[in-house]
């Protein structure tokens, strides 16, 4: 079972605008917030060349856009609030007209978001209350049926990495082969540094992870990784991403790999060999060159 640095109170709000607003209780000793949202979900409109005015404070947000494109508000909020808006296709280009001020982050939101369907995530980080997350955003009537997936997929690269130093080993695994498919060859670094993690579930992640992506590591390591791994699930996988190389080193390998006590990597060792061999015997004679170079290019004689 998964499990996250966060207890999860997951909450779905689809076609949020039936949904009341938070509570008296929860804004006492505010000031009232005003607050007008009328969103224009015409595309044929020209967004406005004005930039939106959005302040961030004590937790609270105070946005005043007029026509700008729903990508471009939620944007910003999400780089002053710290909370990802992921919005699905099609929807980033609709245009929202709003004015309020003060409000708290989530409710801010669902008047921005009041004519799409929504996903707001909520989650509990150590001694810390109860706070928003993570929102996505379908259009109206899509996101039925929606169902939440890892923080892998939908977390910042910087969370990402952040996670490489949980404790849970199926936490790190996760993250570097997340890592890995969002950043392909720049992570060769993390890759080669995760392929020495002391859980086997780890560095076969790792490896899983950078052959998936096309990263390429060098021959040398996984030649050391077919043949010393402790785990014969990395053994497996080296091998495997040595099969695909012309390196001569790819044989001698094999040779050595034929007596694993894995039964499923001396099976591929034998491939691998059976596949040099064949190689080795198709491959076309040269043609041999005449012994009189003048005689190559005279006509045949006629007999």
């Amino acid at each position: 079972m998964q499990r996250l640095s966060m207890t999860l109170c997951v909450t779905w709000l689809l076609s949020i605008s039936v949904f009341a607003p938070i509570g008296s209780g929860q804004q006492s000793g505010r000031p009232q917030a005003r607050s007008q949202a009328s969103p224009d979900t015409t595309q044929a409109s020209k967004p406005s060349d004005q930039r939106p005015s959005i302040t961030f404070k004590d937790r609270r947000l105070s946005v005043r856009a007029q026509k700008s494109s729903l990508e471009r508000l939620t944007d910003e909020i999400s780089g002053k609030a710290g909370v990802p808006i992921l919005l699905s296709e099609g929807v980033g280009s609709q245009l929202v007209s709003v004015n309020f001020q003060d409000l708290p982050l989530d409710e801010g939101l669902r008047q921005i978001l009041n004519k799409y369907d929504a996903f707001f995530f909520y989650g509990v980080d150590e001694q810390e209350p109860s706070s928003l997350k993570v929102v996505w955003v379908y259009p109206r009537g899509r996101g039925r049926g929606i169902e939440p997936v890892p923080k892998e997929k939908w977390a910042s690269t910087k969370d990402i990495e952040a996670m490489l130093a949980d404790k849970d080993p199926e936490v790190r695994g996760r993250a570097i082969e997340a890592l890995v498919q969002r950043k392909g060859e720049a992570a060769l670094d993390t890759v080669v540094k995760f392929l020495q993690d002391d859980n086997e579930q780890v560095r076969t992640r790792a490896l899983y992870g950078a052959t998936k992506a096309g990263v390429q590591v060098s021959e040398g390591l996984l030649d050391n990784l077919a043949l010393n791994d402790p785990s014969s699930d990395v053994r497996f996988l080296a091998l495997q991403a040595l099969s695909n190389s012309d390196s001569p080193e790819v044989r001698q390998t094999a040779e050595r790999a034929v007596d694993d006590p894995s039964e499923p990597i001396r099976n591929l060792a034998r491939e691998i060999l059976t596949r040099l061999d064949e190689g080795a015997n198709q491959s076309p004679e040269p043609n041999p060159s005449p012994a009189d170079p003048q005689q190559a290019n005279q006509p045949p004689q006629n007999q």
